[in-house]
């Protein structure tokens, strides 16, 4: 089975993405070291990398296609356009995102940016633009917790359906509102 799972930082993909990938006994493929490794970003823009996306697709289309089963892990899997079965965007309460990226020293611009991302469903609906099967797992618990709803996508073709996770309210009291 060929696996993306995408998410704003923070959401816990990379955590759920290893821990499948060792279920599975398949291949794990993490994106940003990809990036990093080959030298996939043109310049630094207020210290992110700018990411040379066509040729981070083409990188990627290349190693899935060596590969029978996968799991892909990365932000930036939501803006491509690789094989997959399914593809798996961790969702986590902004509440408990802030705490996680304020322990990861995000600046209080990209901490509010990322925050809004997630109350946007960002990576949701870019998601639902480029792949057939899009679900969503909160992640704002225990590994063992997202595991189970991956079993319960594994064993039901309609469950957890992308779009059932609305976190607006939420990011709402982040704000004070």
């Amino acid at each position: 089975m060929k696996i993306i799972v995408t998410g704003v930082p923070g959401t816990g993909k990379s955590t759920l993405a290893k821990a499948l990938a060792k279920k599975m006994k398949c291949a794990y493929i993490d994106v940003n070291e990809i990036v990093k490794r080959e030298k996939l970003w043109s310049r630094l823009e207020e210290g992110v990398m700018v990411v040379k996306m066509k040729e981070l697709e083409r990188r990627l289309r290349e190693r899935a296609g060596s590969a029978k089963n996968y799991v892909v892990d990365g932000h930036l899997a939501c803006e491509l356009k690789i094989p997959a079965d399914l593809v798996i965007v961790t969702r986590t309460n902004p509440d408990m995102l802030k705490k996680r990226l304020m322990k990861r020293d995000y600046d209080k611009i990209t901490l509010i940016e990322n925050m809004m991302a997630e109350a946007h469903d960002y990576c949701t609906i870019l998601s639902e633009e480029r792949y057939k099967d899009v679900r969503e797992v909160v992640t704002d618990k225990k590994l063992a917790d997202a595991l189970k709803q991956v079993g319960k996508i594994m064993k039901d073709p309609k469950a957890l359906k992308a779009g059932w996770v609305a976190w607006s309210k939420e990011f709402a009291k982040q704000c004070g509102l």
